[in-house]
């Protein structure tokens, strides 16, 4: 896992407390962005949304593995045309 080395341990963080942190880590980003900041600190935002991320996806993939559920979403398509 992309994991920044200050992080707390992710999969502690419950699914909302996750969420939160990946928006307000988003608005610090553009921020930041906004502020013409150094780019190292842009490259450490980035390491800390990754990180973030990455877990957000893991768990995803581990609840579509235990459900077995298959997401269709050509149905989607046709209803939009």
């Amino acid at each position: 896992m992309n994991e920044h080395p200050l992080t707390d341990n992710l999969m502690d963080l419950s699914y909302e407390d996750l969420d939160k942190r990946i928006n307000e880590l988003t608005k610090r980003w553009h921020t930041a962005r906004r502020m013409n900041m150094n780019p190292d600190v842009m490259h450490q935002l980035n390491i800390m949304l990754d990180g973030l991320e990455a877990e957000k996806q893991r768990r995803a993939m581990t609840l579509d593995q235990k459900s077995g559920v298959v997401i269709d979403t050509d149905g989607i398509d046709a209803q939009e045309k």
